[in-house]
């Protein structure tokens, strides 16, 4: 089964987010079809962009901060993410 990520246009030139920023809702929003919500670590997240898990902590408050996800127990381990930004459909 192949997977992949949608970015839409309109995110990468609008430029409210940055590249990892964009990266990551599409990393999100793939991840949280099945549940409606996305509840990986930022370890794994840091793995699919190549980049440290401290850079997902700040990627994550950059898109919570401009309302594109939002957070269930931001402190735990048991976090829900859901995407707050509507992807368009086919």
């Amino acid at each position: 089964m192949k997977r992949f990520i949608i970015i839409p246009n309109k995110l990468i030139t609008e430029g409210s987010l940055s590249y990892g920023a964009i990266l990551l809702l599409g990393f999100l929003n793939s991840n949280s079809k099945k549940l409606g919500y996305s509840y990986a670590t930022n370890n794994y997240y840091a793995n699919m962009i190549r980049c440290s898990a401290r850079k997902i902590t700040y990627l994550i408050k950059e898109l919570n901060d401009l309302n594109y996800i939002r957070i269930e127990n931001p402190k735990s381990y048991k976090r829900k993410i859901y995407v707050s930004y509507k992807f368009p459909s086919k």
